[in-house]
């Protein structure tokens, strides 16, 4: 689906307001300024300050985002992240943090000034004018901002834990003068998102179908997939500690009742897994962004590609991920004597998604086979794993002509997630039954995969849990997910590594350390309060506490 996605900024929405309201505003003196209510009571001018919120949503580059992500958790090595002062994923791995500099400590002003977005707009609601000619406008407007401060919120939530619940338009954040803030507990900020999206629910169309042009605006489909994500991160063991099994049937209800939508509009799984994330349109996907183009620093062929391609190869997939796709004839682990594994061809006869993901040595990539001794060495001082992303990449760019490249999108949610989350939450709930290997086996079957059967709730548990690190590899999941399942401890806390081969014809292959990641479950679980905002706070609330252990 198209994503929509507007680059101005507040400022330019009141630039831009000068045109459509009543006044002459040529006739004002310079000083003059647009008024809050010659904002909202224009629907078309209210409609350009919703835009502007969603500029927020994570991309595949933004800091603290996707990539810099992936690196920090066991899926890729950022090949420029290997000194502690690399502000993305080094920090994370180093255990060189400090709530004064950490990785992502931007988000907590990034996204609180987006609720404060949504607050004024909800404030301001009532000012807002029917459209005659779209009389279901206005009311979706207000479902659009309702799913964007819920979705704000999740992402705090899920990064800091308890945080200030802030649902008015009054914001102390730049008013030192003004009231002081609390940390809201993890369930009553959890309570606030669901009524959100609850809410928003009842005011937005399921889908655009009828109206292309707001496509990748929030709709209800999107609500529906964003309170199964939230109530299945509710449920789990970080967030669940005394295992509540209400919560894990409340987050089964809910994303059956996602899944169940997304199918019955068309939002199916795709045959072609590789091909959801180079199409513009995919049917499987329900909210996406544009992602960078190709060229440039920060492109996506740029950074990602191998140097033989001329790209920086900036992104480097650890052998712990390679390791962990199966045999495609068997469906067996490389480390089950039985999968019909060699360790002399290591990359023959693995889970198709594997290819689709991971560009390895000897694979032939643009007329090329890579070659980490020569042509795709990695370039002085970087330490990379001589394994490449091959999702997100398109054939067809050329980065030494600057030719090929068009417009791919940074999927935020498909539908393969809601038949992950719906069989990993009603497994919790009831144990192996057929609608969970059903959901889990849709997945795998598309995938060109056997399908699973039999087993107890604790198997199982570890096969969909295999399942989402493998379907969902580099796509913003893996950090988030070993957190919730409280696993981080041990997949994030350990040395991880690439491949070196030599020889020609006969290869062989050793597997070196890349670095020795350190994980302290002790305080590593939840990110630092920003050290600015607890000076700012703190001394004046002392109920406004850092997070445990920093």
């Amino acid at each position: 689906m198209n994503t929509f996605f507007v680059k101005t900024g507040i400022a330019a929405v009141l630039i831009m307001c000068v045109t459509a309201c009543g006044k002459n505003y040529l006739d004002r003196k310079p000083s003059d300024l647009i008024t809050e209510k010659e904002v909202f009571s224009n629907i078309e001018n209210a409609e350009k300050f919703v835009n502007t919120i969603y500029q927020s949503l994570p991309n595949i580059f933004k800091p603290g985002s996707a990539w810099p992500l992936s690196s920090a958790t066991d899926e890729t090595n950022q090949a420029s992240d290997n000194s502690a002062s690399y502000p993305d994923a080094g920090n994370f791995n180093t255990g060189s943090m400090s709530p004064a500099n950490f990785p992502m400590q931007s988000s907590w002003a990034d996204y609180y000034g987006k609720i404060r977005s949504c607050n004024k707009f909800l404030a301001q609601y009532d000012l807002v004018p029917q459209d005659p000619n779209y009389p279901q406008r206005r009311s979706r407007l207000k479902g659009e901002v309702l799913t964007l401060r819920a979705f704000y919120y999740f992402e705090l939530m899920r990064a800091w834990g308890g945080v200030p619940l802030l649902l008015s338009e009054k914001n102390p954040f730049d008013d030192p003068t003004g009231i002081y803030y609390k940390r809201n507990s993890i369930d009553e900020v959890t309570a606030s998102i669901l009524n959100d999206l609850q809410e928003a629910g009842t005011l937005l169309p399921v889908a655009y179908n009828d109206r292309p042009s707001n496509w990748g605006r929030a709709s209800k489909m999107i609500a529906l997939a964003l309170e199964g994500r939230v109530r299945l991160f509710y449920a789990s063991p970080l967030y669940n500690p005394g295992n509540d099994a209400a919560r894990w049937q409340s987050a089964a209800t809910a994303c059956k009742a996602a899944l169940d939508t997304a199918i019955a509009n068309g939002y199916t799984l795709y045959d072609t897994y590789g091909d959801i994330f180079t199409q513009y349109f995919n049917r499987e996907v329900i909210w996406s962004r544009p992602a960078p183009g190709a060229f440039g620093d920060g492109g996506i062929d740029r950074e990602m590609n191998p140097r033989s391609a001329n790209g920086y190869g900036n992104i480097t997939p650890l052998q712990e991920l390679v390791d962990d796709y199966e045999m495609k004839t068997t469906g067996l682990s490389i480390k089950d004597p039985a999968s019909g594994y060699s360790a002399q061809r290591p990359y023959d006869g693995r889970d198709p998604r594997f290819y689709a993901t991971i560009l390895y040595p000897g694979s032939s990539w643009k007329g090329k086979v890579l070659d980490p001794n020569g042509a795709d060495a990695p370039r002085s001082g970087q330490i990379a794993t001589n394994y490449w992303p091959r999702k997100y990449l398109l054939p067809s760019v050329d980065l030494f002509a600057g030719t090929g490249g068009s417009d791919r999108k940074w999927v935020l949610i498909r539908t393969a997630e809601l038949y992950l989350n719906y069989a990993e939450a009603q497994n919790e709930a009831t144990g192996p039954a057929t609608e969970v290997y059903n959901a889990l086996n849709a997945i795998r079957t598309r995938a060109g995969m056997p399908g699973i059967s039999g087993g107890t709730k604790e198997t199982l548990r570890e096969k969909i849990r295999h399942e989402r690190r493998i379907e969902l590899a580099l796509e913003d999941h893996r950090f988030w997910d070993v957190r919730r399942w409280k696993t981080a401890e041990q997949v994030d806390n350990k040395e991880v590594h690439g491949v070196a081969v030599s020889g020609t014809g006969n290869v062989s292959y050793r597997y070196p350390v890349i670095e020795k990641r350190v994980f302290d479950p002790g305080k590593n679980y939840w990110l630092p309060i920003p050290q600015s905002e607890m000076d700012k706070v703190s001394s004046q609330n002392p109920d406004f506490t850092q997070n445990k252990g920093w």
